[in-house]
């Protein structure tokens, strides 16, 4: 663990710590490691530190008692955390350091023990940026009860992203089902427009995996559960000049057989429901 201080605390507040650089050589040796959301290691006095990450950076230019050109620099962070000892890391600040506490970078030791497993952020959702040897993992429940928006450019990866992530909730590495002969009864449901995930998630037979795809030919939705809306999308071309007329005639035809189906209910309308069907439906889906 690095012992060389680069500055030390100029403030402190529970909004921001900032930290003083006031000379221009330890910034530029440190400056692949003072970029914004970056961490620093901040002593509080005693064995333990807090560890804060850095929100902004700013440099004042001006003269020394001799004239000569001197930079400092303000690195304003917040604290995520207390590293205890050195050892463990608790993601929360009892205490915060005052000024003139010495500040570090924090290297490769202090971002594994940042980030190392526990029993509630156990689910793996990839590597950390800053170190590529640290696994960055997550609390899954509260992950997964949440909306997620994965964003990005054409071309960036985003359907990647996404399957990488369900692969690892059903347990798929490598084209081979993890939880083979243990399975945990996991279900997730996709709803894949473009056709993008079916070859991630499709395994070989040995490995007993169950891949449930539905597409336009295998998945079929009753005429009886569109409205008046959908049916005329699906069966009348607006585009037409006697369109008007196929939409008369239609409709009437749709409610003549509604009331056929359904003898004895009053009031049928146009986007009334099959009511027997509707009914048969439910009862199937309760058991």
């Amino acid at each position: 663990m690095s012992t060389n201080s680069i500055g030390q605390v100029l403030s402190c507040s529970p909004e921001a710590v900032i930290v003083l650089i006031d000379d221009l050589k330890v910034f530029e040796e440190h400056k692949a490691a003072l970029q914004v959301g970056r961490y620093l290691r901040i002593a509080q006095g005693n064995s333990d530190f807090t560890i804060a990450s850095i929100r902004n950076i700013r440099g004042v230019h001006g003269q020394d008692s001799e004239g000569k050109p001197k930079w400092q620099f303000q690195i304003e962070c917040q604290a995520v955390g207390t590293l205890i000892d050195g050892k463990t890391f608790e993601r929360a600040s009892v205490l915060l350091p005052v000024p003139t506490e010495p500040a570090f970078t924090a290297d490769e030791e202090t971002l594994s023990k940042l980030f190392a497993e526990d029993a509630e952020y156990q689910f793996p959702l990839g590597r950390l940026s800053l170190n590529k040897a640290t696994p960055m993992k997550i609390h899954g429940d509260r992950f997964f009860s949440k909306h997620i928006a994965i964003v990005g450019s054409t071309g960036s990866g985003k359907s990647c992203t996404v399957s990488r992530i369900l692969q690892d909730v059903v347990g798929i590495a490598d084209d081979k089902n993890s939880n083979l002969g243990q399975q945990n009864n996991s279900h997730v449901v996709v709803f894949d427009i473009h056709d993008e995930y079916t070859a991630a998630f499709t395994l070989k037979a040995e490995q007993n995996f169950t891949l449930n795809r539905l597409d336009v030919d295998s998945l079929q939705l009753p005429y009886w559960l569109m409205n008046s809306e959908e049916l005329e999308s699906m069966f009348i071309e607006s585009n037409e000049q006697n369109s008007h007329n196929q939409v008369s005639q239609f409709k009437q035809a749709v409610i003549l057989n509604k009331e056929r189906h359904n003898q004895g209910y009053q009031d049928m309308t146009y986007d009334t429901l099959y009511i027997s069907r509707s009914r048969k439906c439910i009862a199937s889906l309760r058991t």
